[in-house]
């Protein structure tokens, strides 16, 4: 009897049931859409960062992430059930008055382009930079290091590829080349890998080579290929690019968005059905049976929406991605699209459980109506200004509990309990919103008065019932905290992760002379009068100041390389101002690098010394890169001991942050070449991981889109509710005197009204989530700089207005087109 009930519904409300099918499918979309993105993009992330690590059977690194020795990867080749090992390194090359990037041949992540990839001790293959130089067939002369880092005999190496290193390899920013892991050990016996990567041989299994490899090589970190991969990704922002955090995020909110758009949708259909189902109670049918019919009903339509839900967002995730990638924005995004059974099950299944949780509450309302009260004339449901006590107690209880339990997610660094914190607090808002939104209405309505009579209807008709009010700002109240604080929370994110960044690569670029030699102990050699304004002049340059640099001894290290840096000169060319502050008298500044090779860490006092005697001094967080330590003037003139020891042999520059990294690179490199000088930086690194995160903004930004379309259907959906509720009402204004104008503007009045407060809640909550949730992601320790977008603010404020223009337009063309007597009568 209900599925005949069911089938006879859904026949003669095909048009009514268009909106819920919309509701259902644009939240079924966007969770579709957040998955698939986010999953391509991942893995595009993955292949272009991580290389082969994601196709490795295992992949070794050394102890806390440290690097490897040349003694621990022969080690793990020489372990049993070890079939092939593929070592990740890169060592800097002088070739002639140029310097060259060397990295060891990757197992996967790079395109070929002409010729192929170095197999002997005598090869090399290199990047497109560096083949506008030499072409396959060429040779390259480069200079060697002897395992005491003196100069060696010069290595010549036959040209047999070109290569395409990708968006974001060390290679993609800089002249280069790839070859054998034996040839980079002759360029520099001392030469670190980050990684090895091992394929177990046919005969063995994963389990016995990783336990073997735990013997061979003690203390070692053993991960498997995906691991390390998604490791590697995470690691290049300091973990704060959280894929699965953002899959999360979008996937719970997109959940809460269409449960409230698809309740509020059957709430209106079955308000246009009342008189239908009280006539199917008094010709016998019970109200487990109409329960039935309407949940039967809803898993119909839940599943055909769901379906065509899944197919249009894996479409638009497909559009999205092409667009992107057709931009050419330089950010990996991977090729065609990563679609599993998660993608195209868990959609669905979601669709159909909130489609029947979200119909459950409106069908027991329609059953609980006797008969005859509900074949009475309909008019407006009563009407009332107060709000149960038991209601505002319980959203106060929400609110509190949820963001205690997001300020500890913070302090523990729990991400799912931060999303659990976040999901509590907000339906104590969405309970407390009963309260909140009549209110706010009832303070916007002071500048509505100017409207005349459609300005103060509009403000006693949003606030005359509170839960109408409530469940009519609901959608729009959840579209724009999702967007506020994913907009927030990525722009906090970046400018956080830059921070660190800024400290962890403090300068962009040095351009050093070569040193000379007084017998065996190398002396500085002074830059060239002019070059400071050639290197300035360069497009991409914001400053360039030149340093006295020195030589000098650290432990049994002879011949280190050392830079003074006052306050002034690092002002211009630092991008951290703690670290400026950092460096005082008495103070020698290392990189993170440095301090593993010396064996210290911040606070802990090194023994450096030089031709003027010798101090201890206390390590702070500085790196300059190839100009080594880095000290303050007086210390590095003390240590030195003046005279030729010391001479203003390097230059430090910064970029502009909107800088074309791998073309300001180039010129300032031209530029340097023809003074003698080579140029090094942590300007690539610095590019990379920015790319990293602009994926992150990609992900959120494309996303945002729908979450404006749900809230225009939901706020939509409401307001026609809200006509039909008060059906009799607007035939009574007009039969007062109201025009068909102004109640038009009565109820686009009402819809902007809403639409504001909507927004205003929205973002404070917005932004409140952002600052705990990127605290959250964070690893602990790392400061939060809050950034707040205020453009985007400004255009979330903007669309919120636009969405209760363009929801309030079909309603009001309804309510307008009655007639007075027409309407008087049917009610």
């Amino acid at each position: 009897m209900a599925a005949r009930w069911m089938a006879a519904g859904l026949a003669s409300r095909g048009r009514r049931l268009v909106s819920a099918a919309v509701a259902i499918l644009i939240g079924v979309g966007f969770l579709t859409t957040s998955l698939v993105v986010v999953s391509t993009a991942q893995a595009g992330l993955e292949d272009a960062v991580a290389g082969g690590l994601r196709d490795a059977d295992l992949v070794v690194t050394g102890a806390d992430d440290t690097w490897l020795a040349t003694d621990d990867v022969d080690r793990v080749a020489g372990t049993p059930g070890v079939d092939r090992v593929v070592a990740d390194a890169t060592v800097g090359v002088d070739h002639g008055s140029s310097f060259l990037a060397a990295t060891s041949v990757p197992a996967g992540g790079m395109t070929l382009l002409e010729g192929r990839m170095p197999t002997g001790a005598d090869e090399a293959t290199v990047n497109q930079a560096l083949a506008g130089q030499v072409a396959v067939g060429d040779e390259l002369t480069l200079a060697t290091r002897t395992v005491d880092g003196a100069v060696g005999d010069p290595l010549t190496l036959t040209v047999v590829g070109v290569v395409d290193p990708g968006e974001v390899h060390t290679l993609s920013y800089t002249e280069g080349f790839l070859t054998t892991d034996a040839t980079l050990r002759e360029l520099d016996p001392g030469v670190s890998y980050e990684s090895a990567q091992v394929t177990v041989a046919g005969t063995a299994t994963v389990d016995e080579v990783r336990e073997a490899l735990a013997e061979a090589v003690p203390g070692a970190a053993l991960r498997t290929g995906p691991e390390a991969a998604a490791d590697r990704v995470a690691g290049l922002t300091g973990q704060t690019f959280v894929l699965g955090s953002v899959l999360l995020g979008f996937g719970a909110v997109s959940l809460a968005t269409a449960a409230i758009v698809i309740a509020n949708t059957f709430t209106i259909t079955l308000a246009q059905r009342t008189g239908e189902l009280a006539l199917l109670r008094c010709v016998g049918a019970t109200r487990g049976q109409v329960r039935r019919s309407v949940l039967l009903e809803a898993l119909v339509l839940g599943t055909a929406a769901s379906v065509v839900g899944v197919g249009a967002g894996l479409g638009v995730a497909q559009l999205l991605l092409g667009l992107a990638r057709g931009a050419d924005l330089g950010i990996p995004l991977g090729t065609g699209l990563e679609v599993g059974w998660l993608s195209l099950v868990v959609p669905v299944l979601v669709g159909l459980a909130i489609t029947l949780l979200a119909s459950w509450w409106p069908a027991g309302r329609a059953t609980r109506v006797s008969p005859l009260a509900a074949l009475r004339p309909a008019g407006e449901p009563a009407a009332t200004s107060r709000v149960s006590r038991v209601r505002v107690l319980l959203a106060v209880l929400l609110v509190a509990g949820g963001t205690g339990l997001m300020v500890l997610a913070a302090l523990l660094r729990q991400v799912l309990l931060g999303v659990a914190g976040g999901l509590v607090s907000f339906v104590g808002v969405l309970l407390a919103a009963v309260v909140l939104v009549p209110a706010l209405v009832r303070l916007l309505g002071l500048a509505a008065r100017p409207a005349g009579v459609p300005g103060r209807l509009a403000v006693s008709g949003a606030v005359r019932n509170p839960g109408r009010a409530a469940a009519t700002s609901a959608a729009l109240l959840v579209g724009v905290t999702l967007i506020t604080m994913t907009s927030v929370g990525a722009a906090s994110g970046e400018r956080t992760a830059l921070g660190e960044i800024d400290q962890a690569f403090a300068v962009d670029l040095v351009a050093q002379t070569e040193p000379g030699l007084e017998g065996d102990v190398p002396v500085p050699t002074a830059v060239e009068p002019g070059l400071v304004d050639r290197l300035s002049a360069v497009d991409g340059v914001a400053a360039a100041e030149v340093v006295q640099t020195a030589y000098l001894d650290v432990g049994a290290m002879e011949g280190v390389p050392a830079a003074a840096l006052d306050p002034a000169t690092a002002q211009q060319v630092l991008r951290s101002e703690e670290l400026v502050a950092a460096l005082a008298p008495g103070t020698v500044g290392l990189a993170s690098y440095d301090r593993v090779a010396y064996g210290v860490e911040v606070g802990d006092t090194l023994t450096v010394g030089g031709p003027g005697g010798s101090r201890d001094l206390t390590v702070v967080e500085l790196g300059l890169g190839a100009a080594g330590l880095a000290l303050q003037p007086e210390d590095l003139q003390s240590l030195s001991g003046g005279g030729a020891n010391l001479q203003p042999g390097a230059v430090l520059l910064r970029l502009d942050d909107d800088a074309d990294v791998g073309d300001t690179m180039t010129a300032v490199g031209e530029v340097a070449e023809d003074s003698g000088m080579t140029v090094q930086g942590a300007a690539a690194e610095r590019a990379l991981v920015a790319q990293v995160l602009d994926v992150m903004v990609l992900v959120a930004t494309v996303l945002l889109g729908v979450a404006v379309l749900i809230a225009v259907v939901g706020i939509a959906n409401t307001l026609s509710l809200s006509v039909i509720e008060r059906h009799r009402e607007h035939a009574l204004l007009r039969g007062l005197g109201l025009t068909r104008g102004q109640m038009r503007a009565m109820l686009l009045t009402e819809g902007v009204l809403l639409a504001l407060v909507s927004a205003g809640l929205g973002l404070a909550l917005g932004i409140g989530y952002a600052a705990l949730g990127v605290q959250t992601i964070l690893p602990a320790g790392t400061p939060v700089a809050l950034a707040v977008p205020w453009a985007r603010v400004g255009v979330i404020v903007g669309v919120a207005l636009l969405a209760g223009v363009l929801a309030s337009v079909l309603p009001a063309r309804r309510a307008a087109r009655v007639s007075p007597a027409e309407g008087l009568a049917a009610a």
